[in-house]
């Protein structure tokens, strides 16, 4: 790799650093197993179908699973879950994962039932690109609870931003 090719890269990495991202945990379930990772690369996509867009690396162990399944829940983590982002960020190995936090089941698909919101999906396109696969899932139902300041990773930490009024 060139000199020039490096430092794009190394000032990329440091400009990403600077958007902030909503934290979120993404669960599935796959051959009867809860599986979720941590992820901030989230965003919405369109309201006619409701959709957002999950980035999930192809080099995690989640993948697979993101990749198999037919549903998934994207749960929107709100200020104080900081160790649940940690734990499902590779703090523990994903068959310890959900023994912390608040977890229920909607039609087989893991939440935390304490998160910011809760979006229920379905899988509606893979696509390959870099390093990742871009997931659309398409939301077929949502929980959301009021009043939560939603948690929020920028430049290496995390912060919250107060709720809106109204």
């Amino acid at each position: 790799m060139s000199e020039a090719t490096q430092d794009i890269e190394r000032l990329f990495r440091l400009a990403m650093r600077r958007f902030p991202g909503t934290v979120t945990v993404v669960t599935t379930t796959l051959d009867g197993a809860d599986c979720g990772m941590t992820a901030t690369a989230v965003t919405s996509l369109s309201m006619d179908p409701p959709s957002l867009l999950v980035c999930v690396n192809r080099g995690t162990g989640f993948h697979s699973a993101i990749e198999q399944c037919d549903r998934f829940c994207v749960n929107v983590l709100r200020e104080g879950q900081e160790d649940i982002a940690s734990i499902f960020g590779g703090g523990k190995p994903p068959h310890e994962r959900f023994g912390d936090g608040v977890w229920a089941h909607e039609d087989g698909i893991a939440y935390l039932k304490d998160a910011q919101a809760n979006i229920f999906c379905r899988r509606a396109g893979l696509f390959q690109y870099g390093t990742h696969t871009i997931v659309v899932g398409e939301a077929t139902a949502l929980l959301l609870h009021d009043e939560l300041a939603p948690l929020i990773y920028v430049d290496g930490r995390y912060a919250a931003v107060a709720p809106s009024a109204g």
